[in-house]
């Protein structure tokens, strides 16, 4: 059953991403922003299989999304190209702060170089692992809506014409799904519905 929420908080938090279309000149920010889901929800699953409390799985979740920033953007310095070392990790950093300039520098759709792209997967990561954590950890799918809705707020700031209403519509039916699941795996906790059949009753005959 954890399984299955963890899915759908991945792709509510992928749904949701698409909310940040207007930001950038290309598409490929959605392909890092994938791989960061998957490698959240892969951290997320590992720690309820090792039984972890709720604090040590948050904490699983932020490696796994470091480990996959590491690999993605800085494995030529990673030790083994995945494991993090003080280069890797001094490369993430100087490619956050390129990230920063380029943003501060280029108005909206901005130029997705390496550092913009870093900045996108790590933002959206990030939200990928507070879904997680609320929705499938704490099941309590209603609040995680607050980390989505916050990659909503993002263009609505940057740009006047905002989100259009296609992406829109499909964060909101992929919020609708987690909640839907959430609700669904709640009442399957209380056990099987028990129902009964009642005979139909035959009409009395008054003499």
């Amino acid at each position: 059953m954890r399984v299955r929420m963890t899915v759908m908080a991945g792709l509510a938090t992928l749904a949701c991403s698409l909310a940040l279309y207007p930001l950038f000149e290309r598409a490929s920010w959605f392909w890092a922003g994938l791989g960061a889901v998957l490698a959240v929800s892969g951290g997320g699953l590992l720690a309820r299989r090792l039984r972890m409390p709720a604090p040590v799985g948050l904490l699983f979740g932020l490696a796994a999304l470091l480990l996959y920033l590491n690999l993605a953007f800085a494995g030529g310095e990673a030790w083994l190209g995945v494991v993090p070392s003080p280069e890797s990790v001094r490369r993430l950093g100087e490619l956050a702060d390129e990230g920063w300039r380029a943003a501060n520098r280029y108005a909206a759709p901005v130029p997705l170089v390496p550092g913009i792209a870093m900045l996108a997967a790590a933002g959206i990561g990030l939200v990928a692992v507070l879904v997680d954590l609320l929705a499938v950890r704490l099941r309590r799918a209603a609040p995680a809506g607050l980390p989505l809705l916050a990659m909503y707020s993002v263009p609505a700031a940057v740009r006047e014409d905002g989100v259009g209403w296609l992406a829109f519509g499909i964060g909101a039916f992929g919020f609708l799904a987690l909640l839907t699941a959430d609700a669904r795996e709640q009442v399957g906790g209380w056990g099987r519905t028990v129902t009964t059949r009642r005979s139909p009753r035959l009409p009395s005959l008054i003499v």
